[in-house]
């Protein structure tokens, strides 16, 4: 408390009473609201907003002048001057600011105040009153907060990402092939698809132009015009991305803390395919209101609009991307994708354009989806309550396509999907706590689901004309799935004070569901859970717990996992890719059991330092897995597996003062799993990839190992060699890696020094390995930087025994003109080369994103403009042993695929900055 110094400036003449006018201020600024009285009567007034006031008194009445947060100062009256000056006193009027109270006689003052601790600039008094009124000679004060508020929020976040991480390319050599021992080049005209042809140094262009080459035809330097041939990196056909977002939002509060808030989104932005784009639009409005001391409601109204032109749904981003990779560095395939008869303009009608792939691209998918949900909560002394009712409405719709003229495709195809989904549900949630040690709670749910899938499949088109949808065959699905659920829990907790007589603190929960299901087999689920906490043990900061959970878990309805699809198709056959077949979850399903125990031990040191360590075992029971047969698919419990992990944290928390601060959480996981046991007597199931290149649940393997093909080995596993000198093929496929890492460590910092933050992530995976298929197909076609390279090696001898078991002694030459080009190193074990050479290790150390933002801050007694700008970089650096994979980029955009690379889209990286202001 400061001491309220006052300076009166007043003259006392004579002891009848008389209106005494005086002013409060400090330091020149009038203080409003200081209450006067005289001391041992009834009478009283304040302050107004220019510090006036004015009361009658005696000569020797004491006046007493108070105020929250000061101590009060008592001032006698000395001097009064005489009656006749004040027999007729003007009345004070206040006009709401628009007139002062006149010139006071006297004014009083309010000293410093002692310290560095500015009472007056805290609460900034004058800034506060919104409104003064005048009613029967009183004075009445309006604070700010007493009126309805609106505040608005503006954010602006843009993004600019170029590609990283991709593939090298060979530079040197052109179209074409090896032929009765000289190399040749090809041109378009042929349909050669390789790039094992001549030197592009000894060609160029003639002068013959052609659809293919405006430049003029490529020949051998001596029969040309001395033009050199424009060569073409893959790598430019990607370009930069930039994603822009944009939204408001907007709040109406009450003096009763009722509110109403609406946002609008706005975000567009594209992929690094050229001409991608994808647009979305999200609003939602919520209202807040108090009912009553205990009684609150609470609505949300919220719509989304999803639209994306290139949406990869037949694995259009892939085969794109492949057939720019495979693509001769001296065809330039953006002149033009359309030749003069309506054919693809492409280096090989085997291959296609990837700018005649975009243009007729149908690959789309648009989304709109509206919820809705109500809120009442109640809550009085130890009990509470919670009704709940929500509604959401969604609607998917793809279409994708194969175009008669896309290369390698047969059977011309076109394919319309919509799915719809709605969910209604209603819950209540009652909860009572009979003292700080006990507590129960017990929730009941009703759940209604509905999907419909619509599929119409368009093939068997007489001419290119009817293409898409007008077509001889049409196969139509139409499925309606409904589900009806409720769930019932009751939970409770108990705690237990000095356990072991040293105050520490044991908390017991146990929790137990019943849940119906009209889709589940026998409609019955359990569910259970248990956990002991002990705090304090042995020391104050020590904690201890331990937990048994066990689930039953349903198949979701709505089921949008279509790449396993490509399971249908090996990897020669890449360009056929289509998705066709549905994952339906079955009416009478079994759930998927899971029971899991932990065990958990938490240290904190000086309240700054916590140190947490978990260590958990689950055993998984009738895991969903799609199993393909003929033309079908089916969404089975299939898959029986166990888990254990260990996982480990640090957190720092550090103000050290006002201006600097440093906060950090370290976190360490690890985990291995093993498939136990494959229902109906199976022993492999793949998920995920290629028919011949996948991966796998195998009874006694880790999930989802890579399996695919590999060298034919001997006992010794010694590779056997050919007569020829090269390594033999095995026929049987193997296990060759898995994709699960051995660790992953998580590092971020936030430093704060005055009203700058700079934030740092980094993340380290060790170990697990990777399916290189890119690779393996640009060595197949002679483009990637390895076969520029290693194509002139001869008298290389493989390591290996022979067929016959000796050490194999044979030399040969990677690329020898007198063999046929599909004999070379390369080419020879076909376009997926053999998969033991793709495997890579997956192991990588990232710097995953750097941010810096400055705020002006929050001031929440004064009307102030806040506002935060940021800047930011994503994948910042990545060291790994692969130069060119990444194992988190995963194949067809889906986590099923995470360990596979075959023509993903590129990684990016990325740089943006944001804006948020607040009023």
């Amino acid at each position: 408390m400061k001491l309220l110094l006052l300076l009166l400036f007043a003259s006392t003449f004579g002891f009848s009473q008389t209106l005494y006018k005086s002013n409060v201020s400090e330091n020149g600024m009038p203080i409003p609201g200081v209450t006067i009285c005289v001391k041992n009567t009834s009478r009283c007034t304040t302050s107004d907003f220019d510090g006036n006031y004015a009361i009658k008194v005696n000569k020797g009445d004491e006046l007493v002048l108070s105020y929250i947060g000061m101590t009060t100062k008592t001032i006698k009256i000395t001097n009064l001057p005489p009656q006749e000056n004040y027999e007729k006193v003007d009345r004070i009027v206040a006009n709401d600011y628009a007139e002062k109270l006149k010139k006071p006689i006297d004014s009083v003052q309010i000293s410093k105040p002692s310290g560095n601790f500015d009472l007056n600039s805290l609460f900034n008094l004058e800034n506060e009153i919104s409104k003064i009124t005048r009613k029967e000679g009183f004075y009445h004060f309006k604070n700010k907060y007493e009126h309805h508020k609106l505040a608005l929020e503006f954010n602006q976040e843009f993004s600019f990402s170029s590609p990283i991480r991709l593939p090298k390319y060979q530079d040197k050599f052109a179209q074409g092939r090896s032929q009765a021992g000289q190399i040749l080049y090809q041109s378009p005209e042929t349909n050669e698809i390789f790039s094992f042809g001549p030197n592009v140094s000894s060609l160029e262009y003639s002068g013959n132009n052609s659809e293919y080459y405006p430049q003029g035809n490529i020949v051998n330097q001596s029969f040309g015009n001395g033009n050199p041939l424009q060569l073409y990196n893959p790598n430019d056909f990607f370009q930069n991305t930039t994603d822009n977002k944009s939204s408001i939002n907007a709040v109406i509060q009450s003096p009763k803390g009722n509110f109403l808030k609406m946002n609008f989104l706005y975000k567009t932005g594209n992929i690094s395919i050229p001409t991608s784009r994808n647009n979305e639009i999200a609003t939602f409005v919520k209202y807040f209101r108090n009912i009553s001391q205990n009684s609150k409601i609470e609505t949300l109204l919220s719509y989304n609009d999803f639209e994306n032109n290139l949406s990869n749904s037949n694995f259009g981003i892939n085969k794109i991307v492949f057939a720019n990779a495979v693509t001769p560095i001296h065809f330039h395939n953006n002149l033009g994708s359309t030749l003069a008869n309506g054919f693809q303009r492409s280096y090989s009608a085997f291959e296609n354009n990837p700018y005649y792939l975009i243009d007729k691209n149908l690959d789309q998918n648009k989304s709109k989806t509206i919820s809705f949900n109500f809120n009442h909560r109640y809550q009085k002394n130890v009990n509470s309550n919670v009704a709940n009712t929500s509604f959401q409405s969604s609607e998917i719709t793809n279409t994708n396509a194969q175009n008669p003229f896309f290369a390698g495709i047969v059977a011309p195809n076109y394919n319309e999907r919509i799915e719809k989904f709605k969910s209604f549900s209603v819950s209540d949630v009652f909860s009572h706590r009979f003292n700080y040690k006990v507590a129960i709670e017990s929730k009941i749910d009703f759940r209604l689901q509905e999907r419909r899938l619509e599929r119409i499949f368009f093939n068997g088109f007489a001419s290119p004309n009817d293409f898409p949808n007008t077509s001889s065959i049409q196969n139509k699905l139409d499925v309606s799935q409904e589900r009806f659920e409720v769930f019932y829990n009751l939970n409770g907790s108990y705690v237990f004070d000095n356990v072991f007589s040293n105050y520490e603190d044991l908390t017991l929960k146990l929790s137990s569901d019943l849940n119906y299901s009209s889709t589940v087999k026998g409609s019955l689920m359990t569910n259970f859970f248990a956990s002991a906490d002990i705090r304090r043990l042995f020391i104050d900061e020590i904690s201890f717990s331990i937990s048994q959970s066990f689930n039953q878990v349903e198949p979701s309805l709505q089921n949008n996992n279509l790449n396993f699809n490509s399971l249908q198709y090996q990897v020669s056959q890449f360009k056929q890719l289509q998705n066709n077949l549905e994952l339906l979850t079955p009416k009478d399903a079994i759930p998927t059991n899971e029971a899991t125990t932990n065990l958990g031990l938490m240290y904190n040191f000086d309240y700054r330092w916590n140190f947490k360590a978990n260590y958990y075992y689950k055993n998984v029971e009738n895991l969903y897995a799609p199993i393909l047969t003929a033309n079908e698919a089916n969404w089975s419990p299939e898959v029986n597996y166990k888990q254990n992990g260990f996982e480990f944290e640090i957190e720092r928390f550090s103000n050290f003062d006002s201006n600097f601060g440093y906060n950090l959480n370290l976190n360490l996981t690890t985990f291995r799993n093993e498939v136990t046991s494959l229902n109906n007597n199976q022993t492999q199931i793949a998920f995920a990839g290629f028919s011949d290149v996948n991966k796998n649940y195998i009874v006694g393997q880790p999930l989802g190992v890579i399996v695919g093909t590999g060298y034919l080995r001997d006992a010794n596993h010694n590779v056997i060699i050919d007569e020829q000198g090269f390594p033999i093929e095995d026929s049987q496929p193997k296990v060759l890696g898995n994709p699960n890492p051995d660790f992953v460590v998580g590092f971020f910092n936030s430093f704060r020094y005055k009203k700058f933050t700079l934030n740092l992530s980094f993340d380290w995976s060790q170990g697990g390995e990777i399916w290189n298929g890119t690779q393996q197909t640009l060595n197949y076609y002679g483009k990637s930087e390895t076969t520029g390279n290693q194509r002139n090696i001869s008298n290389y001898i493989f390591e290996g025994v022979t067929q016959s078991g000796v050490s194999n002694t044979q030399a040969v030459s990677f690329y020898d003109a007198n063999l046929p080009v599909e004999q070379n190193r390369w080419t020879r074990y076909g376009i997926d080369g053999v998969a033991e050479d793709a495997i890579e290790d997956a192991t990588y150390f990232r710097l995953n994103s750097i941010s810096l933002s400055y705020s002006n801050g929050v001031d929440y007694l004064k009307d102030k403009l806040n506002f935060t700008i940021s800047f930011f970089v994503n994948n910042v650096f990545i060291l790994s042993k692969s130069k060119s994979v990444f194992s988190n980029n995963s194949m067809f955009n889906s986590i099923e695929t995470n360990g596979l690379e075959y023509f993903n889209a590129p990684m990016m990286r990325s740089f943006g900055s944001s804006l948020t202001i607040k009023f």
